[in-house]
């Protein structure tokens, strides 16, 4: 079936969640709607066989998104001729609009303060290699020993959690601020009123992935108390951060999002 065809049927498919996966953190191995998520379906379909397609510092990840989105676009350009429809040609000053937009969010002091959090974690991980591993090795030598009172594999398997977790939503954070600044300054009336903008919807993933940062270091610093002081000032960073979003977005809480805030999760 020639590929053009095949993203019309699963454009068509009803199993799946209209615009599920815009407000989504990507996170597919531990999401629990990916079997009604078109944009999981389609990478399925594009290549389910190699693991590399998904990973973003892989070459393949981005040959396999250039794919999707020439596809995507061949689609469109044949739906707009079968309707009869002409797009307008660039207009530069909003080309120009949209540049100075990007570069606002940017700066923007949340985005600039979600920045420096991933460069501290980038630092502390960097710096805790080997108190890490020092970790590990007790966890694995409590486990040989058999010690009665702990459970070393559930310590492990928290720890292994924790780091994945931090290391997920890292920049993440910063990149869905600047989304969510971005889009804001572009103005919504209507769905600002109902707290569903697309700003509100970016900084609620945005905080979501804080939350869970932040429950994150909560387990490191459990199992890694002499590392307290250099993991409370990056739990203060993004206590504030968070503390400021949700000042900026005051209605990011209340964004109802696709499929995980409609009732779909878990049915």
């Amino acid at each position: 079936m020639p590929a053009r065809r095949k993203l019309k049927d699963l454009a068509l498919d009803p199993r799946f969640i209209s615009g599920v996966y815009n407000y989504c953190d990507r996170w597919c191995e531990r999401c629990p709607l990916t079997s009604r998520c078109l944009t999981y379906a389609m990478e399925q379909e594009e290549d389910a066989s190699d693991p590399a397609s998904r990973d973003i510092t892989n070459r393949a990840f981005w040959q396999r998104l250039e794919g999707i989105l020439r596809e995507t676009h061949e689609m469109l350009d044949e739906i707009l001729r079968e309707r009869g429809i002409e797009l307008p040609p660039p207009d530069a000053a909003a080309e120009e609009a949209f540049l100075q937009r990007h570069e606002d969010a940017r700066e923007h002091p949340c985005a600039v303060a979600g920045t420096e959090y991933a460069r501290g974690v980038e630092e502390w991980f960097e710096a805790a290699a080997p108190r890490l591993q020092a970790r590990g090795e007790a966890l694995e030598h409590q486990h040989q020993m058999g010690l009665s009172g702990v459970d070393p594999e559930a310590d492990a398997d928290r720890l292994r959690d924790a780091i994945e977790v931090i290391q997920w939503y890292q920049h993440q954070i910063a990149v869905k601020i600047m989304r969510a600044v971005g889009t804001t300054v572009q103005g919504d009336a209507v769905a600002d009123r109902l707290d569903q903008s697309d700003g509100n919807g970016s900084a609620k993933v945005a905080l979501l992935g804080m939350d869970r940062s932040v429950a994150a270091w909560a387990e490191l610093l459990r199992q890694m108390p002499d590392d307290e002081d250099r993991i409370l000032p990056l739990l203060v960073t993004l206590g504030r951060l968070r503390r400021d979003v949700e000042a900026t977005f005051p209605g990011a809480r209340a964004f109802i999002r696709p499929g995980f805030d409609t009732g779909e999760v878990g049915t």
